[in-house]
């Protein structure tokens, strides 16, 4: 029962140990983390999808997934907006962090060693980056622009001080617009002293460009998102081949196989590379936001799934423990991208991936184990 992850937490261990000891650096880690995610990944997904007939993939399993996600993930957001101050943003990275799937990194390890079928886990990550992304940035990004808002207001009552106190002022109402707008990514321009003889209210609205510039920059971004996912590239073309009853030939298919096989091993060494923290002070013991959104994500989750599978979509057997397992997957480091991206809640974002990974450990050990074949 218990081989079936040893592989798993084996390699993951040696990831975390070849970065504990200085034997490889950060930088391998991005590298390995993005041939994995550009390269090997999308490789095995097509690999195994031209073989699957469209009348096979797993949409009743796929939809205990998502009704679990979306429980868990719309409750915390919606308990969050009455009792989490601060931006929108911060709810939502809360929300994605107790109900967004790691479905690559350690998603697609465990539906190929202990699943033996990537078929539910390539569902989840369509699901993932093609319906639930949208709308997770779509948030973020209003959050983000009303934080901008602020800061243009901000601006312009600076301009409009300075424009009562004199011409002398505006060179520091400038200088304040240009501060308020400081972390608003643009095209790059500077709303500098080449206004200083317009006054403040000229760099206000500069800044205000700037705004909109970044956010039809954003939604330009959201829009192409499918398109540059090199997974739903994979998984698209997988399954437009079998769709169309295509099977490349021996000479195309191989190489792909043989380039899909390094995903998993691969996958699993950046993930246990990641896990390890350079800085000592940042090992601290998880806040009460932290230790919820972990617990939603590895107990709540897999338990929800569990259930709608059950008793509202009648599973059972080797489908219910695929449900299971793969809701009981920790956050994804996405999570972390997204915060970042929006000036959301970075902290709260990578503390939920660090030991949702690592108390995922056990619990999906105690799935297998609860659920799985005797």
């Amino acid at each position: 029962m218990f081989a079936a992850f040893a592989p798993i937490w084996m390699i993951t261990a040696l990831g975390w140990g070849t970065m504990r000891f200085g034997v490889l650096t950060r930088a391998t880690q991005q590298a390995l983390a993005n041939f994995t995610f550009v390269i090997a990944i999308p490789c095995v997904l097509f690999t195994s999808l031209v073989k699957v007939p469209l009348g096979d993939l797993p949409l009743r399993p796929l939809a205990a997934i998502a009704a679990s996600t979306l429980l868990i993930g719309l409750s915390v957001y919606f308990v969050a907006r009455r009792l989490m101050p601060g931006p929108d943003g911060d709810r939502v990275i809360a929300a994605m962090a107790s109900a967004y799937l790691n479905a690559g990194n350690l998603g697609v390890p465990v539906a190929v060693y202990v699943l033996d079928d990537v078929s539910l886990i390539m569902a989840v990550l369509v699901f993932q980056t093609m319906l639930l992304t949208p709308l997770i940035v779509g948030r973020l990004d209003a959050s983000a622009h009303r934080v901008d808002l602020a800061r243009i207001a901000a601006a312009h009552a600076a301009a409009a001080s300075a424009a009562a106190h004199g011409v002398g002022e505006t060179d520091r109402a400038a200088d304040m617009a240009q501060v308020a707008f400081a972390g608003t990514p643009g095209d790059g321009t500077s709303a500098g002293g080449d206004h200083a003889a317009g006054g403040g209210v000229n760099s206000a609205t500069d800044a205000g460009g700037r705004a909109g510039v970044a956010v039809t920059s954003r939604w330009r971004r959201l829009a192409m998102l499918p398109l540059r996912t090199p997974v739903i590239l994979g998984s698209m073309a997988g399954v437009t081949a079998s769709a169309a009853g295509w099977l490349p030939p021996e000479w195309l298919l191989r190489p792909l196989e043989l380039l899909g096989g390094a995903a998993v091993p691969a996958a699993l060494f950046a993930l246990g590379m990641s896990l390890h923290q350079t800085d000592a002070s940042s090992w601290r013991l998880p806040g009460r936001e932290v230790t919820t959104a972990v617990l939603l994500k590895v107990v709540a989750q897999p338990v929800a799934a569990y259930l709608i599978g059950r008793w509202l979509l009648g599973l059972d057997g080797a489908a219910l423990l695929a449900v299971t397992l793969v809701a009981g997957l920790p956050t994804a480091q996405n999570t972390f991208v997204y915060a970042s991206e929006f000036r959301a809640s970075t902290a709260l974002s990578r503390d939920a991936i660090l030991f949702s990974s690592l108390l995922s450990m056990g619990t999906l050990t105690l799935i297998l184990w609860l659920l799985g074949p005797a």
